[in-house]
């Protein structure tokens, strides 16, 4: 029999079956379509024959367990770390934040001085936020602030950090476990509480914060958006660098296949799974969409939280653990992948303000093709996060909607020609940071023994991001082999708190 059947072959999924193979456990991958990746993988653009990216995703320095990931898959050479980000105005004016030698916290501070989208009074209110930021996060470290919410199916919202949890970290808490002063319910309100300018929000924040939580101000939980901020910006000197990845998204994958199966697994492409059979209080079988059903001594499952529910019986996705997730909501990304017959920017990339698209990235120069730089062409991924608004709108008027953004912001798209233009709407990007979700996302223990979850969603102290994936399949990678008496830390530490991080919030450790 096989020793452990992973349902999923997103990024959650095969972190965990990665985990579990390299710990010598025989893993078998179900995967319902016949490629890697989940909500982050490529596509064959149906006429140029191209590989594209179903979106653009980025990595920030401070995501440890993604590069850990792609380290152990050998692909880490793959990702391209930047030190500089730029942020192009409504008139087309170019500013970049960039490091310099003082230490963290200050290390952005010159750069961020230099910054042309915002006056003096704009900056002042950002100077003021980031210290009540440093303030929040040090007071709710004394009073007990969890490093990770609950890893037990006892009770859903009871801390209860994992074996190879990190120290304290500003992850956000469940709404049961909060600090005696908990923040206001709103990113928006909280920066209203705080005196930050509109602008401020408009052209710094904005940015930064929607595009990490897909979600817009006035709906994203204050905790998460000041954990996120402290965590990229503020505590580490390395935390807020972007990597883009060089190759198509599903290069990175690749190499899980061999992985896997040099030690002993398989993955299994088309092979969706329709139902979970539970005898005895534990997971039995899994069906399968071609009549079948497999077995094996553990289960790891790495599906969307609402199809994990219906693939449930109804006894079991009645139990709190499972009922609870009934609360959780989504939030959506929308990508336009736009090719033109001439280079159109030298950026890289770059966050767009006051705009519908609020990130620019050039594919021209990473990805080769008959449209990369060498070859005279322009292929640009524009990003736009919480896109509600373009869930129902047709894909013509928002490719035109993305041109009128681009031909303000970019000159020369004015006198190029668009070859050709695709949308890829992700309905379900990610579950929705609102005020309060963070108690209903589990731990990756579920009241079934011998059946671990993973997924974005699952309580990791982190938004729904790559890395917040990769770490829900350690965790219950490591939960799996706890039932074995296997006590090996897969999880890695966050990034340290330096320079005068480490003194300003008490903080030694993420």
């Amino acid at each position: 029999m096989t020793q452990v059947i992973v349902i999923g072959g997103g990024l959650a999924g095969l972190a965990g079956a990665v985990a579990l193979a390299d710990a010598g456990l025989q893993v078998e991958l179900y995967e319902r379509r016949p490629i890697l990746g989940g909500r982050a993988t490529s596509f064959i653009h149906p006429s140029s024959g191209e590989r594209v990216d179903n979106c653009q995703h980025v990595l920030l320095g401070c995501c440890v367990n993604l590069v850990d990931f792609y380290t152990r898959l050998g692909v880490a050479e793959h990702i391209d770390f930047h030190e500089d980000i730029p942020f192009i105005d409504e008139s087309s004016r170019v500013s970049v934040i960039g490091p310099s030698a003082l230490p963290p916290p200050l290390h952005l501070l010159p750069s961020f001085l230099r910054l042309k989208t915002m006056g003096i009074r704009d900056k002042l209110s950002i100077v003021r936020n980031v210290i009540g930021m440093i303030r929040h996060v040090a007071k709710l470290q004394r009073t007990g602030y969890p490093s990770v919410a609950p890893a037990s199916s006892a009770s859903p919202t009871t801390p209860a950090a994992p074996a190879s949890a990190a120290p304290a970290s500003v992850a956000p808490a469940s709404v049961a476990s909060r600090g005696a002063e908990p923040s206001p319910v709103t990113m928006a309100a909280w920066f209203d509480a705080h005196g930050a300018t509109k602008r401020a929000v408009e052209a710094f924040w904005k940015p930064f914060l929607i595009s990490a939580l897909n979600d817009e101000m006035d709906d994203i939980d204050a905790d998460y958006g000041i954990g996120t901020a402290v965590r990229a910006m503020l505590l580490n000197r390395s935390g807020y660098e972007v990597g883009l990845p060089a190759v198509p998204l599903g290069d990175l994958y690749a190499p899980c296949i061999d992985y896997i199966e040099q030690r002993g697994g398989r993955v299994l492409f088309n092979r969706g799974v329709t139902g979970i059979s539970v005898h005895d209080g534990k997971v039995a079988s899994i069906s399968l969409q071609d009549g079948s059903s497999v077995e094996a001594g553990a289960y790891l499952s790495a599906l969307p939280f609402d199809v994990l529910c219906r693939l449930l019986p109804k006894s079991q996705a009645s139990d709190p653990y499972f009922s609870m997730l009934d609360g959780l909501s989504v939030s959506p990304i929308t990508a336009v992948h736009v090719w033109f017959d001439r280079p159109v920017t030298e950026l890289g990339y770059a966050a767009v303000i006051g705009r519908r698209i609020q990130w620019i990235f050039n594919q021209s120069s990473r990805h080769a093709g008959a449209f990369s730089a060498d070859n005279g062409g322009a292929y640009l991924g524009l990003v736009v996060s919480a896109s509600d608004d373009w869930m129902k709108t047709p894909r013509q008027v928002i490719i035109d909607q993305a041109m009128e953004d681009l031909e303000s912001l970019l000159p020369a798209v004015r006198q190029a020609k668009l070859l050709k233009a695709i949308v890829v709407k992700e309905g379900r990007a990610t579950f929705a940071p609102r005020p309060g979700c963070d108690a209903l996302r589990p731990g990756p223990s579920s009241p079934l023994p011998n059946f671990s979850i993973a997924g974005d969603w699952v309580q990791t102290g982190w938004p729904a991001t790559m890395e917040s994936a990769v770490r829900s399949g350690y965790q219950a990678a490591e939960v799996l082999l706890r039932t074995r008496g296997v006590r090996t830390p897969i999880l890695k530490p966050d990034l340290p708190a330096e320079g005068l991080m480490k003194w300003v919030t008490g903080l030694r450790g993420f």
